[in-house]
């Protein structure tokens, strides 16, 4: 089954999802990142470029199929708590501690383990479609994950079973050398026997060929440590450019960006989809508030849908921005003309009149309200 998707959405296949979190994680990123893989829909939170929250519309990584999966909850219990559930509406969490199944430290520490399992297996996917909405969040959630972005990309990566997924990131004759930050990020982790030996072998000289023939192990599973430890930038390819880091962050933030809402927002108010085009312009002067014509929009899209009380705020903030535009005057007057404000829709005509003798539209308000 296929879905229809708007035009930020981008092709999961075509960025690689380590790379997208690592763009993210290293210029400090405050935003949602949203996933579609039908019919599984994910979402991940990241505050200053720490991975802090993740929900599932998947019924087997909700909090009491990750309890039961890992024994610590028994089946009876389960469904007690689900029938409490669904009677008083709590949180799955609380009802658990007042039953006295968990205490609310093991319910932490599961919800934890919880949201990290919804980002790991993202990296399994195959493919699917993504889009970063760079903005500050809210979630009213009491437990958030504290562990670090470049751990949970290495754990992520060595859960990958795709391997051509993993060769086609990482081609044969690239050759690999410890970057300059090496020493830092090797100390997140605690390496096997194996992968110490992969480590000794990144010399700026070896191919990821030449690794491959030196070990004679599982080859998979070396290509998992090599494709892990280039995401992280632990090592990176001889020929790698500091530009990359920008140019992957540009990418995935410009179906996001303020002047790319804009646009979007501008489609679909001509396509009279007045909801939708009113949630994006919200967007935008979330992320550029002192932009007036953001916040005309976002009141003409709302006067489309009858919310005159709310349009008559954001066309006050308009003309805060630009005080003498006379067309933000004349639009605020229709909205006092429909909400039966009659003095006061008469003033601002007089006022957009003042500054413009010539708008037809403000002149032909004024006389429609005084007949």
């Amino acid at each position: 089954m296929t879905e229809t998707l708007d035009s930020r959405y981008k092709r999961l296949r075509d960025y690689r999802f380590p790379e997208v979190l690592m763009a993210i994680s290293n210029f400090g990123k405050t935003g949602t990142v949203y996933l579609k893989n039908w019919p599984a829909e994910k979402r991940i939170y990241i505050k200053d470029g720490k991975i802090i929250f993740a929900t599932s519309n998947r019924e087997e990584e909700c909090l009491g199929v990750h309890l039961l999966k890992n024994g610590k909850l028994k089946v009876i219990q389960y469904y007690e708590s689900i029938r409490l559930l669904e009677k008083t509406g709590k949180r799955h969490g609380s009802i658990l501690v007042e039953l006295g199944y968990l205490t609310q430290k093991e319910i932490e520490s599961a919800v934890k383990s919880q949201i990290e399992d919804i980002v790991l297996s993202i990296f399994k996917w195959e493919d699917g479609h993504f889009f970063f909405e760079e903005a500050p969040f809210r979630i009213d959630e009491p437990v958030k994950l504290d562990s670090d972005t470049v751990t949970l990309i290495y754990k992520g990566i060595k859960k990958m079973d795709s391997f051509p997924q993993i060769r086609n990131a990482l081609p044969l004759t690239t050759v690999l050398a410890l970057s300059p930050d090496s020493n830092k990020l090797l100390k997140k982790f605690r390496f096997d026997e194996t992968e110490g030996k992969i480590i000794g072998l990144i010399d700026g000289k070896n191919r990821v060929l030449d690794i491959l023939t030196r070990l004679q192990g599982n080859e998979l599973e070396t290509l998992k440590v090599l494709y892990a430890l280039n995401s992280v930038e632990s090592v990176l390819p001889v020929d790698y450019s500091k530009t990359s880091k920008e140019v992957m962050l540009n990418a995935i933030s410009e179906a996001s960006s303020p002047d790319a809402l804009y646009k979007r927002g501008t489609e679909l108010f001509m396509s009279g989809k007045y909801n939708e085009s009113a949630n994006i312009f919200r967007e935008a002067v979330n992320l550029s508030p002192d932009k007036a014509s953001y916040h005309f929009y976002l009141a003409m899209s709302l006067v489309n849908t009858s919310m005159f009380k709310e349009a008559e705020d954001v066309l006050i903030k308009a003309i805060e921005i630009e005080p003498f535009n006379d067309d933000y005057y004349t639009e605020l007057g229709i909205v006092y003309t429909k909400r039966g404000l009659v003095e006061k829709a008469c003033r601002t005509f007089d006022f957009a009149l003042r500054i413009n003798p010539h708008n037809e539209r403000a002149r032909d308000a004024l006389s429609g309200v005084r007949k």
